[in-house]
Protein backbone atom coordinates (compact mmCIF):
# COMPACT_ATOMS: atom_id res chain seq x y z
CA UNK A 1 0.00 0.00 0.00
CA UNK A 2 1.29 3.46 -0.89
CA UNK A 3 2.27 5.68 2.03
CA UNK A 4 0.99 9.25 1.84
CA UNK A 5 0.81 12.42 3.92
CA UNK A 6 -2.19 14.71 4.26
CA UNK A 7 -2.06 18.48 4.47
CA UNK A 8 -4.95 20.77 5.49
CA UNK A 9 -5.05 24.53 6.08
CA UNK A 10 -7.37 27.44 6.80
CA UNK A 11 -6.19 31.05 6.73
CA UNK A 12 -9.09 32.87 8.39
CA UNK A 13 -12.12 32.33 10.62
CA UNK A 14 -14.33 33.22 7.65
CA UNK A 15 -12.99 30.21 5.75
CA UNK A 16 -13.91 27.94 8.65
CA UNK A 17 -17.48 29.25 8.54
CA UNK A 18 -17.62 28.76 4.76
CA UNK A 19 -16.91 25.04 5.00
CA UNK A 20 -13.14 24.98 4.77
CA UNK A 21 -12.73 23.80 8.37
CA UNK A 22 -9.80 21.56 9.25
CA UNK A 23 -11.98 18.56 10.33
CA UNK A 24 -13.94 18.76 7.05
CA UNK A 25 -10.73 18.75 4.99
CA UNK A 26 -9.19 15.86 6.93
CA UNK A 27 -12.34 13.76 6.63
CA UNK A 28 -12.56 14.40 2.89
CA UNK A 29 -8.88 13.51 2.29
CA UNK A 30 -8.92 10.38 4.46
CA UNK A 31 -11.99 9.09 2.62
CA UNK A 32 -10.16 9.63 -0.65
CA UNK A 33 -7.13 7.72 0.70
CA UNK A 34 -9.35 4.77 1.64
CA UNK A 35 -10.82 4.55 -1.85
CA UNK A 36 -7.27 4.38 -3.27
CA UNK A 37 -5.99 1.95 -0.62
CA UNK A 38 -3.42 4.55 0.52
CA UNK A 39 -1.97 4.55 4.04
CA UNK A 40 -1.99 7.97 5.69
CA UNK A 41 1.19 8.00 7.80
CA UNK A 42 0.94 11.58 9.03
CA UNK A 43 -1.37 14.59 8.96
CA UNK A 44 -0.09 18.17 8.86
CA UNK A 45 -2.45 20.97 9.82
CA UNK A 46 -2.02 24.76 9.76
CA UNK A 47 -4.61 27.23 11.00
CA UNK A 48 -3.01 30.61 10.47
CA UNK A 49 -3.82 34.01 9.04
CA UNK A 50 -2.02 35.77 6.24
CA UNK A 51 -0.80 38.22 8.88
CA UNK A 52 0.95 35.57 10.95
CA UNK A 53 4.53 34.68 10.14
CA UNK A 54 5.25 31.35 8.45
CA UNK A 55 3.43 28.04 8.41
CA UNK A 56 4.88 25.80 11.08
CA UNK A 57 3.42 22.49 9.97
CA UNK A 58 4.00 23.10 6.26
CA UNK A 59 7.72 23.39 7.06
CA UNK A 60 7.49 20.25 9.17
CA UNK A 61 5.95 18.41 6.22
CA UNK A 62 8.85 19.48 3.96
CA UNK A 63 11.37 18.19 6.52
CA UNK A 64 9.37 14.98 6.97
CA UNK A 65 9.46 14.26 3.23
CA UNK A 66 13.21 14.89 3.15
CA UNK A 67 13.77 12.31 5.89
CA UNK A 68 11.35 9.68 4.50
CA UNK A 69 12.31 9.06 0.91
CA UNK A 70 9.77 6.24 0.60
CA UNK A 71 6.92 8.74 0.95
CA UNK A 72 6.36 10.84 -2.17
CA UNK A 73 2.62 11.51 -2.19
CA UNK A 74 0.75 14.48 -0.74
CA UNK A 75 -3.02 14.61 -0.47
CA UNK A 76 -4.53 18.10 -0.32
CA UNK A 77 -8.02 19.42 -0.98
CA UNK A 78 -7.14 21.98 -3.70
CA UNK A 79 -4.44 24.35 -4.92
CA UNK A 80 -5.02 27.31 -2.61
CA UNK A 81 -4.95 25.01 0.46
CA UNK A 82 -1.37 23.96 -0.33
CA UNK A 83 0.33 27.06 -1.70
CA UNK A 84 0.53 30.58 -0.41
CA UNK A 85 3.28 31.85 -2.69
CA UNK A 86 5.78 30.78 -5.32
CA UNK A 87 8.29 29.83 -2.66
CA UNK A 88 6.00 27.00 -1.54
CA UNK A 89 5.70 25.85 -5.15
CA UNK A 90 9.47 25.80 -5.63
CA UNK A 91 10.03 23.90 -2.37
CA UNK A 92 7.74 21.08 -3.42
CA UNK A 93 8.98 21.10 -7.01
CA UNK A 94 12.47 20.19 -5.75
CA UNK A 95 11.29 16.72 -4.71
CA UNK A 96 11.75 14.19 -7.47
CA UNK A 97 8.99 11.67 -8.14
CA UNK A 98 6.62 13.67 -5.94
CA UNK A 99 2.87 13.30 -6.58
CA UNK A 100 0.45 15.96 -5.42
CA UNK A 101 -3.21 14.90 -5.39
CA UNK A 102 -5.50 17.94 -5.63
CA UNK A 103 -8.51 15.82 -4.73
CA UNK A 104 -11.37 18.29 -5.14
CA UNK A 105 -9.95 19.41 -8.51
CA UNK A 106 -9.53 15.78 -9.63
CA UNK A 107 -5.92 16.48 -10.63
CA UNK A 108 -2.67 14.62 -9.98
CA UNK A 109 0.56 16.55 -10.49
CA UNK A 110 3.83 14.71 -11.03
CA UNK A 111 6.84 14.51 -13.33
CA UNK A 112 4.65 12.53 -15.70
CA UNK A 113 2.04 15.24 -15.98
CA UNK A 114 1.42 16.62 -19.44
CA UNK A 115 2.59 20.08 -20.38
CA UNK A 116 -0.91 21.55 -20.45
CA UNK A 117 -1.63 20.12 -16.97
CA UNK A 118 1.53 21.78 -15.65
CA UNK A 119 0.46 25.02 -17.34
CA UNK A 120 -2.97 24.87 -15.70
CA UNK A 121 -1.37 24.09 -12.35
CA UNK A 122 0.99 27.04 -12.69
CA UNK A 123 -1.97 29.29 -13.42
CA UNK A 124 -3.77 28.00 -10.34
CA UNK A 125 -0.67 28.68 -8.27
CA UNK A 126 -0.70 32.23 -9.59
CA UNK A 127 -4.38 32.57 -8.63
CA UNK A 128 -3.60 31.22 -5.15
CA UNK A 129 -0.98 33.90 -4.72
CA UNK A 130 -3.43 36.51 -5.98
CA UNK A 131 -5.89 35.36 -3.34
CA UNK A 132 -3.32 35.83 -0.58
CA UNK A 133 -2.46 39.29 -1.93
CA UNK A 134 -6.14 40.22 -1.98
CA UNK A 135 -6.52 38.95 1.58
CA UNK A 136 -3.59 41.12 2.67
CA UNK A 137 -5.11 44.13 0.91
CA UNK A 138 -8.42 43.53 2.65
CA UNK A 139 -6.62 43.42 5.98
CA UNK A 140 -5.02 46.80 5.19
CA UNK A 141 -8.39 48.20 4.11
CA UNK A 142 -9.86 46.96 7.38
CA UNK A 143 -7.11 48.72 9.31
CA UNK A 144 -7.74 51.95 7.40
CA UNK A 145 -11.47 51.73 8.08
CA UNK A 146 -10.74 51.12 11.75
CA UNK A 147 -8.55 54.24 11.79
CA UNK A 148 -11.31 56.31 10.18
CA UNK A 149 -13.63 55.11 12.93
CA UNK A 150 -11.11 56.20 15.57
CA UNK A 151 -9.65 52.79 16.47
CA UNK A 152 -5.86 52.75 16.73
CA UNK A 153 -4.69 49.43 15.18
CA UNK A 154 -1.28 49.10 16.85
CA UNK A 155 0.02 48.82 20.38
CA UNK A 156 -0.80 52.05 22.26
CA UNK A 157 2.15 54.22 23.31
CA UNK A 158 3.65 54.56 26.76
CA UNK A 159 1.04 55.87 29.20
CA UNK A 160 -1.82 53.76 27.76
CA UNK A 161 -2.85 50.10 27.66
CA UNK A 162 -5.54 47.95 26.05
CA UNK A 163 -8.40 46.82 28.25
CA UNK A 164 -10.32 43.54 28.12
CA UNK A 165 -12.60 44.85 25.36
CA UNK A 166 -9.57 46.08 23.37
CA UNK A 167 -10.39 49.69 24.18
CA UNK A 168 -7.40 51.92 24.87
CA UNK A 169 -7.26 53.16 28.45
CA UNK A 170 -4.99 55.50 30.38
CA UNK A 171 -2.41 53.56 32.39
CA UNK A 172 -2.47 54.84 36.01
CA UNK A 173 1.07 53.54 36.54
CA UNK A 174 2.87 55.16 33.59
CA UNK A 175 0.66 58.15 32.68
CA UNK A 176 1.94 60.37 35.55
CA UNK A 177 5.41 60.13 33.99
CA UNK A 178 4.04 61.39 30.65
CA UNK A 179 1.99 64.15 32.27
CA UNK A 180 4.97 65.45 34.23
CA UNK A 181 7.21 65.33 31.16
CA UNK A 182 4.78 67.46 29.12
CA UNK A 183 4.24 69.79 32.08
CA UNK A 184 7.95 70.49 32.51
CA UNK A 185 9.04 70.64 28.88
CA UNK A 186 6.12 72.74 27.62
CA UNK A 187 7.44 75.68 29.68
CA UNK A 188 10.41 75.92 27.28
CA UNK A 189 12.83 76.38 30.18
CA UNK A 190 14.87 73.18 29.94
CA UNK A 191 16.56 70.87 27.48
CA UNK A 192 15.71 67.21 26.94
CA UNK A 193 18.87 66.19 28.80
CA UNK A 194 17.83 68.29 31.79
CA UNK A 195 14.31 66.91 31.60
CA UNK A 196 15.56 63.31 31.71
CA UNK A 197 17.57 64.10 34.82
CA UNK A 198 14.77 66.14 36.40
CA UNK A 199 12.26 63.30 36.05
CA UNK A 200 14.70 60.90 37.68
CA UNK A 201 15.44 63.35 40.50
CA UNK A 202 11.73 63.75 41.18
CA UNK A 203 11.32 59.99 41.53
CA UNK A 204 9.60 59.29 38.22
CA UNK A 205 10.62 55.88 36.84
CA UNK A 206 10.28 55.16 33.13
CA UNK A 207 10.27 51.42 33.93
CA UNK A 208 11.50 49.10 36.67
CA UNK A 209 14.28 47.87 34.40
CA UNK A 210 15.28 51.31 33.09
CA UNK A 211 14.33 54.00 35.66
CA UNK A 212 15.89 56.89 33.70
CA UNK A 213 14.43 57.49 30.25
CA UNK A 214 16.58 57.93 27.19
CA UNK A 215 16.53 61.31 25.46
CA UNK A 216 15.44 59.79 22.12
CA UNK A 217 12.47 57.95 23.68
CA UNK A 218 11.42 61.04 25.62
CA UNK A 219 11.54 63.10 22.43
CA UNK A 220 9.33 60.54 20.67
CA UNK A 221 6.79 60.71 23.51
CA UNK A 222 6.68 64.50 23.54
CA UNK A 223 6.16 64.65 19.75
CA UNK A 224 3.39 62.03 19.65
CA UNK A 225 -0.10 63.57 19.10
CA UNK A 226 -1.64 60.37 20.51
CA UNK A 227 -1.73 62.01 23.95
CA UNK A 228 -4.11 64.69 22.61
CA UNK A 229 -6.73 62.10 21.59
CA UNK A 230 -5.49 61.81 17.99
CA UNK A 231 -3.08 59.42 16.28
CA UNK A 232 -1.00 59.07 13.12
CA UNK A 233 -1.19 55.92 10.99
CA UNK A 234 0.60 55.60 7.64
CA UNK A 235 1.44 59.33 7.83
CA UNK A 236 -2.24 60.29 8.15
CA UNK A 237 -3.69 62.00 11.25
CA UNK A 238 -6.92 60.48 12.63
CA UNK A 239 -9.24 61.42 15.47
CA UNK A 240 -9.03 58.66 18.08
CA UNK A 241 -11.66 57.16 20.38
CA UNK A 242 -9.25 57.08 23.31
CA UNK A 243 -9.22 59.65 26.10
CA UNK A 244 -6.77 62.53 25.75
CA UNK A 245 -4.03 62.79 28.36
CA UNK A 246 -3.07 66.42 27.65
CA UNK A 247 -4.69 69.41 25.96
CA UNK A 248 -3.94 70.45 22.40
CA UNK A 249 -2.67 73.77 23.74
CA UNK A 250 -0.08 72.07 25.94
CA UNK A 251 0.97 69.84 23.05
CA UNK A 252 1.49 72.88 20.80
CA UNK A 253 3.50 74.59 23.53
CA UNK A 254 5.64 71.45 23.80
CA UNK A 255 6.32 71.44 20.07
CA UNK A 256 7.30 75.11 20.26
CA UNK A 257 9.72 74.21 23.08
CA UNK A 258 11.60 71.89 20.73
CA UNK A 259 12.53 74.91 18.63
CA UNK A 260 13.98 76.56 21.73
CA UNK A 261 15.78 73.46 23.02
CA UNK A 262 19.52 73.99 23.07
CA UNK A 263 19.16 77.77 22.81
CA UNK A 264 19.11 78.96 26.44
CA UNK A 265 19.51 82.61 25.48
CA UNK A 266 16.09 82.56 23.82
CA UNK A 267 14.35 80.85 26.73
CA UNK A 268 14.93 83.42 29.43
CA UNK A 269 15.42 87.12 29.40
CA UNK A 270 17.14 86.87 32.79
CA UNK A 271 19.09 83.93 34.14
CA UNK A 272 18.14 83.96 37.82
CA UNK A 273 20.29 81.69 39.97
CA UNK A 274 17.54 80.24 42.18
CA UNK A 275 14.59 80.17 39.74
CA UNK A 276 13.24 76.65 39.37
CA UNK A 277 15.30 75.46 42.32
CA UNK A 278 12.83 76.11 45.13
CA UNK A 279 9.19 75.19 45.63
CA UNK A 280 6.60 76.88 47.77
CA UNK A 281 5.92 74.75 50.85
CA UNK A 282 2.32 75.97 50.93
CA UNK A 283 1.02 75.36 47.38
CA UNK A 284 3.91 73.50 45.67
CA UNK A 285 4.36 76.15 42.98
CA UNK A 286 7.80 77.15 41.71
CA UNK A 287 9.70 80.03 43.27
CA UNK A 288 10.62 82.50 40.52
CA UNK A 289 12.92 85.50 40.33
CA UNK A 290 12.02 89.04 39.48
CA UNK A 291 13.97 92.30 39.20
CA UNK A 292 12.60 95.15 41.30
CA UNK A 293 13.69 98.76 41.66
CA UNK A 294 15.77 98.29 38.54
CA UNK A 295 18.60 96.27 40.09
CA UNK A 296 17.52 94.09 43.04
CA UNK A 297 16.52 90.44 42.48
CA UNK A 298 13.68 89.08 44.60
CA UNK A 299 12.15 85.59 44.68
CA UNK A 300 8.48 84.82 45.31
CA UNK A 301 5.84 82.11 44.81
CA UNK A 302 4.62 81.87 41.19
CA UNK A 303 1.08 80.92 42.24
CA UNK A 304 -1.26 83.69 41.12
CA UNK A 305 -4.25 82.50 43.18
CA UNK A 306 -5.28 84.02 46.50
CA UNK A 307 -5.15 80.71 48.33
CA UNK A 308 -1.38 80.62 49.00
CA UNK A 309 -0.30 82.18 52.29
CA UNK A 310 3.16 82.92 50.81
CA UNK A 311 1.67 85.14 48.13
CA UNK A 312 3.27 88.57 48.29
CA UNK A 313 6.29 87.46 50.33
CA UNK A 314 9.61 88.30 48.64
CA UNK A 315 13.14 87.18 49.49
CA UNK A 316 16.25 89.01 48.36
CA UNK A 317 18.81 86.98 46.37
CA UNK A 318 21.57 88.11 48.76
CA UNK A 319 19.72 86.39 51.60
CA UNK A 320 19.71 83.09 49.70
CA UNK A 321 23.37 83.58 48.77
CA UNK A 322 24.32 83.87 52.42
CA UNK A 323 22.36 80.77 53.45
CA UNK A 324 23.91 78.52 50.78
CA UNK A 325 27.41 79.85 51.28
CA UNK A 326 27.11 78.96 54.97
CA UNK A 327 25.80 75.52 54.00
CA UNK A 328 28.80 74.94 51.74
CA UNK A 329 31.23 76.05 54.42
CA UNK A 330 29.87 73.36 56.73
CA UNK A 331 31.20 70.70 54.37
CA UNK A 332 34.77 69.92 55.41
CA UNK A 333 37.22 67.12 54.73
CA UNK A 334 40.37 66.27 56.70
CA UNK A 335 43.56 64.64 55.40
CA UNK A 336 42.51 61.44 57.18
CA UNK A 337 39.15 61.56 55.39
CA UNK A 338 40.91 62.07 52.06
CA UNK A 339 43.23 59.08 52.48
CA UNK A 340 40.36 56.85 53.63
CA UNK A 341 38.25 57.83 50.60
CA UNK A 342 41.09 57.12 48.17
CA UNK A 343 41.65 53.68 49.74
CA UNK A 344 37.91 52.94 49.52
CA UNK A 345 37.83 54.07 45.88
CA UNK A 346 40.61 51.66 44.94
CA UNK A 347 38.85 48.74 46.61
CA UNK A 348 35.45 49.54 45.12
CA UNK A 349 37.02 50.08 41.69
CA UNK A 350 37.96 46.39 41.60
CA UNK A 351 34.32 45.44 42.23
CA UNK A 352 33.21 47.95 39.59
CA UNK A 353 35.53 46.38 37.01
CA UNK A 354 34.12 42.90 37.68
CA UNK A 355 30.57 44.23 37.39
CA UNK A 356 31.49 46.13 34.22
CA UNK A 357 32.88 43.03 32.49
CA UNK A 358 29.88 40.87 33.44
CA UNK A 359 27.34 43.49 32.35
CA UNK A 360 29.08 44.21 29.03
CA UNK A 361 29.29 40.48 28.33
CA UNK A 362 25.56 40.08 29.04
CA UNK A 363 24.58 43.14 26.98
CA UNK A 364 26.79 42.10 24.06
CA UNK A 365 25.13 38.68 24.04
CA UNK A 366 21.68 40.31 23.99
CA UNK A 367 22.74 42.68 21.21
CA UNK A 368 23.98 39.76 19.09
CA UNK A 369 20.70 37.92 19.65
CA UNK A 370 18.73 40.96 18.48
CA UNK A 371 20.95 41.38 15.41
CA UNK A 372 20.23 37.77 14.47
CA UNK A 373 16.51 38.35 14.98
CA UNK A 374 16.56 41.47 12.79
CA UNK A 375 18.47 39.65 10.03
CA UNK A 376 16.20 36.61 10.17
CA UNK A 377 12.96 38.56 10.11
CA UNK A 378 14.22 40.55 7.11
CA UNK A 379 14.91 37.30 5.25
CA UNK A 380 11.42 36.08 6.18
CA UNK A 381 10.05 39.31 4.70
CA UNK A 382 11.99 38.82 1.46
CA UNK A 383 10.81 35.21 1.27
CA UNK A 384 7.20 36.28 1.71
CA UNK A 385 6.77 34.42 4.98
CA UNK A 386 5.57 37.56 6.76
CA UNK A 387 3.93 40.75 5.55
CA UNK A 388 5.48 44.22 5.55
CA UNK A 389 3.41 45.48 8.46
CA UNK A 390 4.43 42.67 10.80
CA UNK A 391 8.07 43.07 9.70
CA UNK A 392 8.02 46.83 10.29
CA UNK A 393 6.51 46.44 13.76
CA UNK A 394 9.04 43.84 14.92
CA UNK A 395 11.96 45.43 13.10
CA UNK A 396 11.33 48.80 14.76
CA UNK A 397 10.78 47.19 18.15
CA UNK A 398 14.00 45.15 18.00
CA UNK A 399 16.10 47.94 16.52
CA UNK A 400 14.99 50.26 19.30
CA UNK A 401 15.89 47.63 21.89
CA UNK A 402 19.21 47.03 20.11
CA UNK A 403 19.95 50.77 20.23
CA UNK A 404 19.15 50.80 23.93
CA UNK A 405 21.57 47.95 24.56
CA UNK A 406 24.34 49.65 22.60
CA UNK A 407 23.80 52.81 24.63
CA UNK A 408 24.01 50.73 27.81
CA UNK A 409 27.30 49.22 26.64
CA UNK A 410 28.69 52.69 25.89
CA UNK A 411 27.51 53.89 29.28
CA UNK A 412 29.26 50.97 30.99
CA UNK A 413 32.47 51.63 29.06
CA UNK A 414 32.37 55.31 29.94
CA UNK A 415 31.57 54.60 33.57
CA UNK A 416 34.46 52.17 33.81
CA UNK A 417 36.93 54.72 32.39
CA UNK A 418 35.69 57.64 34.49
CA UNK A 419 35.18 55.79 37.76
CA UNK A 420 38.48 56.72 39.41
CA UNK A 421 38.63 60.11 37.70
CA UNK A 422 35.28 61.09 39.15
CA UNK A 423 36.33 59.87 42.57
CA UNK A 424 39.47 62.00 42.49
CA UNK A 425 37.52 65.04 41.27
CA UNK A 426 35.03 64.57 44.11
CA UNK A 427 37.85 64.66 46.66
CA UNK A 428 39.33 67.78 45.04
CA UNK A 429 35.92 69.43 45.05
CA UNK A 430 35.43 68.72 48.76
CA UNK A 431 38.82 70.17 49.63
CA UNK A 432 38.06 73.58 48.08
CA UNK A 433 34.27 73.59 47.81
CA UNK A 434 33.44 77.13 48.92
CA UNK A 435 36.38 78.69 47.10
CA UNK A 436 35.43 77.01 43.82
CA UNK A 437 31.74 77.84 44.23
CA UNK A 438 32.12 81.62 44.55
CA UNK A 439 34.20 81.70 41.35
CA UNK A 440 31.52 80.04 39.20
CA UNK A 441 28.98 81.65 36.88
CA UNK A 442 25.30 81.58 37.90
CA UNK A 443 24.40 78.63 35.67
CA UNK A 444 27.30 76.55 37.02
CA UNK A 445 26.46 77.57 40.58
CA UNK A 446 22.91 76.28 40.11
CA UNK A 447 24.22 72.92 38.85
CA UNK A 448 26.54 72.58 41.83
CA UNK A 449 23.77 73.45 44.30
CA UNK A 450 21.52 70.76 42.76
CA UNK A 451 24.42 68.31 43.02
CA UNK A 452 24.98 68.97 46.73
CA UNK A 453 21.51 69.90 48.02
CA UNK A 454 17.91 68.74 47.52
CA UNK A 455 14.34 69.35 48.75
CA UNK A 456 14.52 73.13 48.35
CA UNK A 457 11.49 74.72 50.04
CA UNK A 458 10.53 78.26 50.98
CA UNK A 459 7.87 79.00 53.60
CA UNK A 460 7.51 82.71 54.06
CA UNK A 461 10.99 83.88 55.05
CA UNK A 462 12.08 80.38 56.12
CA UNK A 463 14.48 78.50 53.84
CA UNK A 464 14.79 74.70 53.90
CA UNK A 465 17.11 72.28 52.12
CA UNK A 466 18.71 68.85 52.64
CA UNK A 467 22.21 67.64 51.86
CA UNK A 468 22.52 64.92 49.21
CA UNK A 469 24.69 61.91 49.89
CA UNK A 470 27.57 61.80 50.69
CA UNK A 471 27.65 65.54 51.46
CA UNK A 472 25.32 65.03 54.41
CA UNK A 473 28.09 63.05 56.08
CA UNK A 474 30.73 65.69 55.42
CA UNK A 475 28.42 68.39 56.74
CA UNK A 476 28.19 66.56 60.09
CA UNK A 477 31.92 66.96 60.56
CA UNK A 478 32.69 63.28 61.16
CA UNK A 479 36.33 62.45 61.87
CA UNK A 480 36.31 58.65 62.25
CA UNK A 481 38.53 57.23 59.52
CA UNK A 482 37.17 53.70 60.08
CA UNK A 483 33.68 54.77 59.02
CA UNK A 484 35.12 56.56 56.01
CA UNK A 485 36.93 53.47 54.92
CA UNK A 486 33.70 51.53 55.03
Amino acid sequence: MRKVVVYARVSSKEQEREGYSIPAQLKFLNEYANTKDYTVVKEFVDSETAKKSGRTHFSEMINFLKKHRDIRTILVEKTDRLYRNFKDYVLLDEFKELEIHLVKENTILSEKSKSHEKLVHGFKVLMAKNYIDNLSEEVKKGLQQACEQGDFPNKPPYGYYRGNKKEILIDPKTSPFVLRAFELYSTGNMSLDDLCQRLENEGFKYSDVKPKIYKSILSHILKNPFYTGNFIYKNVLYKGNHEALISMKQFQETQAAFKKDGKPETRKKHNFLYSGLFKCSCCGSAIVGEIKKGKYIYYHCANKTKGCKNKGINIREEQLDKIFEEGLKRIAITSEHKQAIITALKDSHKDAEIFHREEVKRLTKNAEMLRNRISKIYLDKLDGLIDDEFWAEKNNEWRLEHARILQDIKAHDKASINYMQQGVKLVELLENLYTQYIQLESREKAKLLKFIFSNFLIDGQNIHYDYNRPFDIFAKGLSCTIKWAR
